[in-house]
């Protein structure tokens, strides 16, 4: 599969899936996961022992089959593959754990859509 860049893709390992790209934002910050503690002296000592990327994508509105699609995801209660396609066309591969998310409805006549979809994926 020819991927482009900017596409984003998540699924199990193998079959990931294109996640749609309008409206979408992505942020990730990193997790610094570190035992700390103050020895006799006061001196604060700091143990890191991983840094692990958080990920949130952000949609301002999306289709019901969209939403549909993150729902069965996060149903999975597994880990998933997360793909990032750089500028470069270079590929960052990431497996995540998909969090509870949080969405509003819009209803409109003979469907719906939904709006401010954030959803939040934490490398394992």
């Amino acid at each position: 599969m020819a991927n482009s860049p900017g596409d984003i893709l998540l699924g199990p390992l193998g079959e990931e899936v294109l996640l749609p790209g309008v409206g979408r934002q992505l942020s990730e910050h990193d997790l610094e996961i570190s035992r700390e503690d103050r020895v006799a002296s006061g001196k604060l000592v700091r143990d890191i022992i991983a840094t692990k990327k958080i990920f949130t994508l952000n949609y301002g509105i999306i289709t019901g089959e969209d939403l549909e699609s993150f729902e069965q995801f996060y149903s999975l209660h597994n880990n998933l593959n997360l793909i990032i396609v750089n500028r470069d066309s270079s590929i960052r591969s990431y497996t995540v754990c998909f969090r509870p998310f949080k969405r509003s409805r819009w209803i409109l006549t003979g469907g719906w859509l939904w709006r401010n979809v954030s959803i939040v994926l934490e490398e394992v």
